[in-house]
């Protein structure tokens, strides 16, 4: 058989191949404190604290129609007088425009028991225009309450006891439970 002849190769179109890169998320929560609530709100990074603010009011009515708890004050030695309501029942009334919420920043956000800066927010402020990331704590407070007012962001944390109990009692709690290497011994004895 003859040798083929080499024809001449048509050159191939390059072919580009672009990748597309992945756009980064624009839904981010925003958890706002008040006292000892936390709302988190799930929103975008362009969206106005207008909408933000309004979207706040309609979940603070839906959720605490009578008003926020404040922060219980430390016990006194003076006795309330019988015409005061008790203290579980004096609420921090909701505010009827968004115009009457402001709002902070915590000074470091890895520590925001330092203090709150207060927004100066505009009509078209949004969240990624202030840099706010998913996550982003800030404390709100209503306005028109002079007490309120004056008393600025009182934001509460709790204590680790709060959160997680005393560790004291986990571990009496963990002997009378069972489990732990004896439990699994006397397993391994009925075997």
């Amino acid at each position: 058989m003859p040798p083929k002849k080499a024809t001449p190769s048509t050159p191939t179109p390059a072919t580009t191949t672009t990748q597309v890169q992945p756009q980064p998320p624009t839904d981010i929560t925003l958890l706002f404190k008040h006292t000892s609530h936390t709302i988190l709100l799930l929103t975008t990074a362009h969206q106005t604290f207008a909408q933000i603010l309004t979207h706040l009011l309609t979940v603070l009515r839906e959720r605490y129609p009578n008003g926020l708890l404040p922060i219980a004050s430390p016990p006194t030695t003076t006795t309330t007088s019988p015409t005061s309501p008790p203290p579980e029942t004096q609420r921090i009334p909701l505010p009827s425009t968004i115009q009457d919420i402001a709002l902070a920043l915590p000074r470091d956000a890895q520590d925001p028991k330092k203090g709150w800066t207060e927004l100066d927010l505009g009509l078209g402020d949004t969240p990624g225009g202030l840099g706010l990331r998913d996550g982003a704590v800030l404390a709100f407070k209503f306005l028109g309450d002079d007490e309120e007012t004056e008393r600025g962001f009182d934001v509460r944390w709790p204590s680790y006891e709060e959160m997680y109990g005393d560790v004291e009692e986990e571990e009496g709690d963990e002997d009378v439970e069972g489990g732990g290497e004896d439990a699994e011994d006397e397993e391994e004895e009925d075997l």
